[in-house]
């Protein structure tokens, strides 16, 4: 018969690996921890204000950025990535070697990021990889039209009608979701994509070889704001009854990762506007202006 003493032992045994089990956070979660870093995804170039680096040792004031030989790395984007690291317990680091959106979404495939976090879409056909958290901004979308090219139909006739012809050509960033956006919204266009928002699309609505340029609402305030005599070649429209949804995504089988997430957004009461995001980042706005112009400048 065992005796009292190892009959107790065995019992504080099991409670102790009881008690560890239930301590242990999911696998998707608990590698994180594990390796003491959360790998954020992003897109390799600078995007303002989502991610961008500003120049200067000095931390700018009320914003949370990471200190980088270039000066400090912030952005909307980046506030969001350390602040989720901070409350893991953990340091953030971003990968930087998507050259296109959709190749995020690849990235995440391979599980060689924990989230992507980059002013990524929330599409259906992104959404058949990954998993998508709920959005932390609704962009309205946004165009810029040639306004010769506009001058030649009446004004009775809708703007959808007007672009959705096999003789117009719109212009989009490539690898991004208003590719497929363009597609949907005008399937009888012809979809042009380009390297770069600025300067190639905006270059190319400007000399007439596209009709119209097509992006979200900061992207088209970013260009007034760049050249506000552009108002003479082209007409500004925001779309308001049609959103792309900003969201962060997670591989598919993060289940655990993707609903703390979510409840992270939830108890920091994370909601952002296009006009709260230009108004905590303005000088990145007319920092991101400035080098359009002279872009433009010296093409």
């Amino acid at each position: 018969m065992m005796n009292l003493g190892r009959l107790i032992w065995m019992s504080i045994c099991v409670l102790l690996s009881a008690v560890s089990t239930q301590a242990a956070d999911p696998p998707d979660i608990q590698r994180i921890l594990d390796r003491g870093r959360l790998i954020v995804a992003m897109y390799y170039k600078d995007i303002p204000p989502f991610f961008m680096h500003i120049p200067g040792k000095t931390m700018p004031d009320g914003m949370r950025c990471l200190p980088s030989a270039e000066g400090n790395f912030c952005g909307v984007d980046v506030e969001l990535a350390l602040g989720i690291a901070n409350k893991l317990g953990v340091i953030c680091e971003f990968q930087r070697k998507a050259e296109t959106f959709d190749s995020l979404i690849d990235i995440l495939e391979r599980h060689e990021a924990d989230v992507a976090i980059s002013l990524l879409s929330k599409t259906l056909d992104r959404a058949r990889k990954v998993s998508f958290t709920k959005p932390y901004v609704s962009l309205y979308n946004g165009m810029l039209l040639n306004r010769l090219f506009l001058a030649t139909y009446s004004e009775e006739k809708s703007l959808i009608s007007i672009l959705n012809q096999p003789s117009v050509k719109i212009g989009v960033k490539g690898g991004t979701s208003w590719v497929q956006y363009a597609n949907r919204l005008f399937p009888k266009a012809i979809i042009l994509e380009y390297p770069s928002w600025d300067p190639d699309v905006i270059s190319a609505v400007r000399k007439g070889e596209v009709m119209a340029a097509y992006a979200d609402e900061i992207e088209i305030k970013k260009v007034i704001i760049a050249k506000p005599d552009v108002a003479i070649e082209l007409k500004t429209v925001v779309l308001k009854d049609i959103t792309d949804p900003i969201a962060m995504a997670v591989p598919w089988d993060s289940f655990h990762l993707l609903q703390w997430l979510n409840a992270y957004m939830e108890e920091m009461k994370i909601t952002m506007t296009t006009d709260s995001i230009l108004g905590r980042y303005p000088e990145s706005i007319k920092g991101s202006a400035e080098q359009l112009v002279s872009e433009e400048q010296n093409q």
